[in-house]
């Protein structure tokens, strides 16, 4: 089974993944430098290109759970999308402390309070085949326990819908 692990940037994938990488083979997408094109100067990163990484998770091989770690993790050949979830507040202190820009700041808070990462997996994957969980006063080490519940097929609370569209109001 492979397992997209995706979220808005700052909501704890590459940290959860890590403590998963004891139990599953976890498949970075960042470690595949070569499938960068351009940087977007505007937007502070790079743009990569979504059918070479297919390509790579296509190639992989086994019937062992691999966890396909990253912003593009819902794009890739994947049987279950786990969206990992953060409070715009929250979210907004974790980029600032990585130093982010003001501009890339507010595009990550403002996409993760429309939740546009599950709309995209929504769009791309049946309704039970999406799951959250929010990090927001969650240990790392939870988070990873909850998707670990998920892989297991112990998930179905899991499935429930996060809305973060109240908090778009108190910024106008």
């Amino acid at each position: 089974m492979r397992v997209a692990l995706t979220g808005t940037p700052g909501t704890g994938k590459t940290t959860v993944a890590k403590i998963l990488s004891d139990k599953f083979r976890v498949v970075h997408l960042n470690e595949f430098r070569e499938a960068r094109r351009e940087y977007d100067e505007a937007r502070d990163t790079y743009v990569v290109d979504i059918d070479y990484l297919r390509e790579k998770i296509e190639a992989i091989q086994g019937n062992d759970v691999v966890i396909v770690e990253g912003h593009y993790a819902q794009d890739m050949p994947v049987d279950i999308a786990i969206v990992l979830r953060c409070h715009p507040d929250e979210l907004k202190r974790r980029l600032q402390r990585r130093g982010y820009s003001e501009i890339k700041i507010m595009e990550n808070v403002e996409a993760e309070a429309m939740g546009i990462i599950t709309d995209e997996c929504l769009s791309v994957f049946s309704p039970e085949r999406v799951y959250e969980v929010d990090t927001t006063n969650r240990t790392p080490q939870e988070v990873a326990r909850a998707v670990e519940e998920i892989i297991s097929g112990r998930g179905e609370k899991y499935r429930k819908r996060i809305s973060y569209m109240e908090e778009i109001l108190k910024w106008y």
